[in-house]
């Protein structure tokens, strides 16, 4: 019989295929032994023809929604998986000896699989079209050209001169590829299919039992309150379908999960694909090259991101990762995760933090993966770095859905940043680059995470009030049982919804208040740089008016701790920021800051804030700080209003156009050509790099000071203040004569 014919009815046989993938490979077995014979050599070529064949009719199956009458079953296709990893062993050894046979040209000159239409890394298809038909038009006898367009060519080869050199000299005849290169492609692209998509499939019918579930719950609670026949059948047809939603999810269990084998093969697999890419940009070693070489840009993305699908599924089962090598992967993640000049989709790098949250250990010391953050080198002196750039890049994906999506990617960042915060290497990386980015990253940084604060801490306050009327709308039962029952399914739909909306946004929020309430007791300077320090006070200033305000009880809940509402938790951090702030403000700027903030501040709030920590039993010194920095707030704020009493009318050209205060230090925006204060110009910089008058490209260094106003500004403040001082004299030598006078008078 055939090798192919085997192989067909393999394909057939693994349909009917009950148990674990590796368990039942005895025609894998016999397909290995074919390929690798010598007697059967020559049938090796269809073999490969046969496999490539049924990749590229299935290509369909990476889709989330699959025709099943026109692609091959995930049965089929994970038992495929299984086969393709065993004739990857003799490659995957743990040194990864064969790697320098995977030629990368294979993904542009193979005349087997269809790859070139696949997203890649970085490159659109019309760059790698653009190179490859440079490159061929350069090499019409295989010979090597030097134009300009060969730069990344170069670069690429550059990088891969470590080890064996890799051949870039395309020919215009027939490609011919390694058995081992073959197989690695192949291998990748049904994994991709089959293994890895059923690993998707999976995912997505958890939590489709997850929202099912979720929905019963919120219409057996209508139920009690007030049944109907559609509501009945609602709740029947939910049951039916979370019933056979958990014998599908039990299949995959017992096909897939447990099949540590498998899962460790795969594994072995993608270890030497992260390896094998990081070869093509020059090996392990930080910083990166500048240019992205091509080849490295031209690879299909779904190879980088079935690496890490393929992680994050395995460190969720035990012992999964028991044995596997993960330094490798590793120093992948922390290399790319913010490098978009590499890896362009920034949900990609944002999965390769979910990795790191997978691995990050729960209890210090308890983890095996704690020495991969605690005494990894690269990890030490770059992952802090990286995690702070990609909170920074996540602000702008592209995705019209970008806003909602980088609360929740920023929670992973925010979790992996508290845990490393404890670990002292990490901890005096961390003040090391805010000492070096205190006007670069490190300000973008904390601009998005106040930016986040506000947003919501806000949004779950006002949900609470929102909550509250719903709640009071449903205790009013005479009222509410008159309303027609749809309406009252809506508003009860509402309510659950409301309470999600509120618990998911607290906890957010506490995390990021959190955040800068332990990195303030170390690191305070870029808190109190001019475009900082007022956007700083006016959120503290909000969260304390919300906190301890005239509104406060409007804020009570029954059961606030049930959606991750700790007013009194939240306060103490609040005041902590405040103190930190206080006791590195070396020039007594924050005090002026504080009282500068016309929207929130009040001098009864430190006052009420105070009687509330005493009450709740916090440290005595913290309050008096606490008192203190409100008294200089106070001072500030008169001291605000006898300035403003001193100057006057202001005229016009001495107003910031955005604010409408006084310049201190007045800019000319080079497109627009209008002035404002460098401060208000600066702040909106962190969110946006636009002139706010025209939209076009504006960065902090294309500002031009504008000395000849600044001096007129500051002439102006002088002549103010000699006119007042003036008025004084003038005003003290009148009373002086009547008194004079009156006392002449009397002695008269």
């Amino acid at each position: 019989m055939s090798v192919l014919c085997r192989i067909i009815q393999f394909s057939r046989a693994s349909l009917m295929s009950g148990s674990s993938a590796f368990q039942k490979l005895q025609l894998g077995d016999q397909l290995i032994c074919s390929l690798h014979s010598p007697q059967l050599r020559q049938h090796r070529e269809n073999v490969l023809e046969y496999l490539a064949e049924v990749i590229n009719k299935n290509s369909s199956r990476a889709h989330i929604q699959v025709d099943p009458l026109s692609c091959a079953s995930s049965g089929m296709f994970v038992n495929l998986s299984a086969v393709m990893l065993r004739l990857c062993e003799p490659f995957l050894d743990a040194n990864l000896t064969k790697r320098d046979k995977i030629d990368p040209k294979y993904v542009f000159y193979s005349n087997r699989l269809e790859l070139r239409g696949l997203t890649a890394l970085h490159a659109s298809s019309e760059e790698v079209t653009e190179w490859i038909n440079k490159d061929n038009m350069g090499n019409p006898d295989g010979s090597r050209h030097n134009g300009d367009g060969e730069n990344r060519l170069l670069q690429s080869q550059e990088a891969t001169s470590s080890g064996n050199s890799v051949n870039l000299n395309p020919s215009n005849e027939k490609a011919k590829y390694s058995f081992i290169c073959e197989c690695f492609f192949m291998t990748a692209r049904v994994l991709n299919l089959g293994l890895l998509k059923a690993f998707s499939d999976f995912k997505h019918l958890v939590q489709d039992i997850s929202r099912s579930e979720e929905t019963l719950s919120t219409l057996k609670n209508m139920q009690g309150q007030s049944s109907s026949p559609q509501l009945e059948m609602d709740i029947a047809r939910l049951e039916k379908e979370i019933e056979l939603y958990s014998q599908e999810k039990l299949c995959y269990e017992a096909q897939i999960l447990r099949d540590g084998t498998l899962i460790q093969s795969a594994l072995s697999f993608y270890r030497l694909m992260v390896v094998w890419l990081v070869r093509l940009v020059g090996g392990f070693k930080m910083p990166l090259p500048l240019t992205c070489p091509t080849e490295f840009a031209s690879m299909p993305e779904h190879f980088v991101e079935d690496a890490m699908e393929l992680l994050i599924f395995a460190s969720r089962i035990p012992k999964a990762l028991d044995g596997v090598l993960l330094d490798d992967f590793m120093n992948f993640i922390i290399m790319f995760m913010a490098s978009p000049e590499y890896i362009r989709n920034p949900y990609l790098r944002a999965k390769m933090v979910e990795v790191l949250n997978c691995w990050m250990p729960r209890r210090s010391g308890s983890s095996v993966t704690s020495t991969l953050f605690e005494g990894h080198q690269l990890s030490l002196e770059y992952l802090v770095r990286n995690l702070l750039k990609l909170y920074v890049d996540i602000e702008f994906t592209g995705s019209h859905t970008q806003f909602y999506d980088k609360f929740n990617i920023r929670h992973n960042i925010a979790e992996l940043l508290e845990y490393l915060w404890q670990v002292p290497s990490h901890q005096n990386a961390w003040k090391q680059i805010a000492r070096e980015e205190e006007k670069g990253v490190y300000l973008n940084f904390l601009n998005f995470l106040i930016n986040d604060s506000i947003y919501l801490l806000d949004e779950s306050l006002n949900k609470i009030l929102e909550l509250k009327e719903l709640e009071a709308e449903m205790a009013n039962t005479v009222e509410w049982e008159r309303r027609p029952a749809q309406e009252r399914q809506e508003r009860t739909r509402l309510f659950h919804s409301q309470e999600n909306i509120i618990r998911i946004d607290m906890k957010l929020a506490n995390e990021d208040v959190s955040m800068l309430a332990f990195t303030t007791e170390q690191i305070t300077a870029p808190f109190l740089l001019p475009e900082m320090v007022e956007r700083v006070a006016s959120m503290l200033n909000y969260f304390l008016l919300q906190l301890v305000g005239p509104q406060r009880k409007s804020l009570s809940l029954k059961d606030p701790e049930k959606y991750e509402f700790r007013p009194k938790q939240l306060l103490k951090q609040i005041v902590y920021i405040y103190v930190h702030l206080a006791k590195g403000d070396t020039e007594n700027i924050f005090p002026a800051a504080i009282s500068k903030d016309g929207r929130s501040y009040n001098e009864q709030l430190f006052s009420a804030a105070a009687d509330v920590l005493r009450r709740i039993g916090e440290d005595g010194r913290v309050i008096q700080e606490f008192i203190e920095l409100g008294a200089k707030a106070k001072v500030a704020a008169s001291e605000a209003m006898d300035t403003e009493a001193v100057l006057g009318d202001i005229p016009d050209e001495f107003l910031d156009p955005i604010q409408y205060t006084l310049m201190k230090d007045p800019v000319i925006l080079p497109s627009s050509r209008i002035t404002v204060d460098r401060p208000v110009i600066q702040r909106h910089l962190l969110s946006d790099n636009s002139d706010p008058f025209n939209r076009s490209h504006l960065t902090a260094d294309m500002l031009i000071p504008d000395n000849e106003l600044k001096g007129r500004i500051q002439e102006f403040i002088r002549s103010q203040e000699l006119k007042k001082r003036g008025e004084d004299l003038s005003m003290q030598s009148s009373k002086a004569t009547i008194q004079t006078t009156t006392s002449e008078m009397l002695i008269d």
